[in-house]
């Protein structure tokens, strides 16, 4: 029975196997040559580009009426902004022009809002106005601000070179040929943060920075002219401090007492050419004006003059030039010990003799500047450009012009004779001769003189403080020039890179005006 049982029971499981196997073959359909995987293979999937770049930006003259030539626009991120910035011909009409642009592969492009296509779409340009760049993903976009300007390639290109290089957010420019103004433009914007954008025309108002010194002395040498003061007058001295009967100096009645070693014999003149004998080096490396010395943080010009007087000097005065820029700071005390008025008041009186009625010192904090003043933009981890207390900076550095309007100051202290001077010619003399012997080029009052490359500069000077950067020079050829930036760089070839793109201007506007 357990044999039978046995034998039936394989006989069962044989059968149910084979119908097993036939359930498997029909259900594969295919002879068993398809896979039992029953998942399918993935379809990959697209990839869509994120790029939205600006690569290009021209106007054609084959799409233009009125373009001789196809004039290109320099792209350049500055201040965080990206910035789109060409200039076309005077006659070229703002308010219809065809952009031709490249862009990302597979993005799009609206300008004012409005789609654009490359070679096709018309815009005013009048204004700044909006490019927005967006990636084929629809949602990585990049934001270009344009700013289309009339003008002379050739000069704006050297403007744009410096904005560009340099992060400079604003610049002005002026020029006067045989003492007239032939060249006023301005650059980028005065305030890149406000809604909207302030463009820079050639009214705004910038710090000059060190280019304050050229009014400072301008001002002293009228009090000479007015018989005031003398160059050969002791500043600090106490009478007969300088052999029997000498005079007492301007400021002791200021700055009494014991006075360092030297001081006494400091003169006039030797502030307006850094000769004073105290070296930048003296309160352990820089001077007191502008300074990391924590000695000086938040003291008063009186304060830090004091610390001076009670100094030592390294040299004997009038034997060793040394740029200081306290030195200045104490001639705008004189200006206002001798007239009784601020420093501000008697520069202004002293600039209206040359026309200008719009020249004043700055305010320390950027709410309090003039209306028609640009904001600056310091380069400088931590600092905003309004870092120094323009009431102790104010006569070496915190003079504010417009670029044509320091032209109409120059013309009236440049020999000529189309726009009258307000100095003599023997004052002018005093003021452009060389009275340094180690200062590289030599140093005036108040002027750099010559250069040692920019061969067609008679006097020149130069400035910088945080957020500000400027340059002026008088030619020899009859060419006067100013560029002011309101912002400075970091970067070691800056200051060269302005002096270069005035001097390339000033020799555009002697070859072509």
């Amino acid at each position: 029975m357990k044999i039978k049982f046995y034998m039936k029971a394989k006989t069962l499981l044989l059968a149910a196997v084979m119908v097993s196997s036939m359930l498997l073959v029909a259900s594969c359909g295919g002879g068993g040559s398809k896979s039992l995987d029953p998942t399918p293979t993935p379809t990959p999937t697209p990839t869509v580009s994120k790029q939205c770049t600006l690569s290009s930006f021209q106007f054609k003259a084959a799409s233009n009426a009125g373009l001789a030539t196809s004039p290109s626009a320099v792209i350049a991120k500055i201040q965080s902004r990206n910035l789109v910035l060409i200039t076309v011909p005077e006659e070229v009409n703002l308010t219809s022009l065809i952009p031709t642009f490249g862009i990302s592969d597979k993005a799009t492009a609206t300008i004012g809002g409005t789609a654009a296509t490359s070679g096709v779409t018309a815009f005013n340009f009048t204004n700044d106005i909006d490019m927005v760049v967006t990636a084929e993903d629809g949602r990585s976009s990049n934001r270009y601000t344009i700013l289309v300007k009339k003008g002379n390639n050739t000069i704006d290109s050297q403007v744009y070179g410096v904005m560009s290089k340099y992060n400079i957010p604003g610049i002005s420019v002026a020029c006067t040929k045989n003492e007239k103004l032939v060249f006023a433009n301005g650059y980028g914007f005065a305030n890149i943060d406000s809604s909207p954008k302030v463009k820079v025309t050639p009214n705004h108002l910038f710090r000059l920075a060190s280019v304050s010194k050229a009014q400072t002395a301008l001002c002293i040498m009228t009090l000479y002219e007015e018989g005031l003061l003398s160059p050969e007058d002791y500043v600090f001295a106490p009478a007969g401090a300088n052999g029997a009967g000498s005079p007492e100096g301007i400021l002791y009645s200021m700055y009494p007492g014991t006075h360092g070693l030297r001081v006494d014999k400091i003169k006039v003149k030797h502030l307006l050419t850094h000769t004073t004998g105290w070296n930048y080096n003296t309160t352990g490396g820089e001077d007191p004006i502008f300074t990391g010395d924590s000695r000086f943080y938040g003291k008063s010009l009186v304060d830090r003059v004091k610390y001076m007087v009670g100094t030592n000097t390294s040299n004997e005065p009038g034997t060793s030039y040394s740029y200081y820029n306290l030195g200045f700071c104490v001639l705008g005390q004189i200006i206002e010990k001798i007239t009784g008025k601020s420093y501000e008041t008697y520069l202004r009186e002293v600039t209206a003799k040359a026309g200008v009625k719009d020249m004043w010192v700055a305010r320390t904090k950027k709410a309090e500047r003039r209306e028609n003043e640009c904001v600056y933009y310091s380069q400088t981890a931590g600092n905003d450009g309004y870092g120094n207390d323009m009431t102790v900076v104010a006569a070496c550095g915190a003079v504010i012009a417009s670029a044509p309007d320091l032209m109409q100051v120059l013309c009236s202290e440049d020999y000529g004779t189309v726009v009258p001077d307000i100095l003599k010619k023997e004052t002018l003399d005093m003021m452009y001769t060389n009275w340094t012997s180690n200062s590289p080029g030599g140093y005036g009052y108040g002027w750099r003189i010559g250069h040692s490359t920019l061969t067609n500069w008679a006097s020149y000077h130069g400035g910088n403080i945080a957020g500000t950067a400027t340059i002026w020079a008088r030619g020899k050829n009859g060419v006067n020039g100013v560029l002011l930036c309101n912002s400075r760089s970091n970067i070691s070839d800056f200051d060269t890179a302005i002096y270069v793109a005035l001097n390339s201007i000033m020799g555009t506007i002697y070859s072509s005006y």
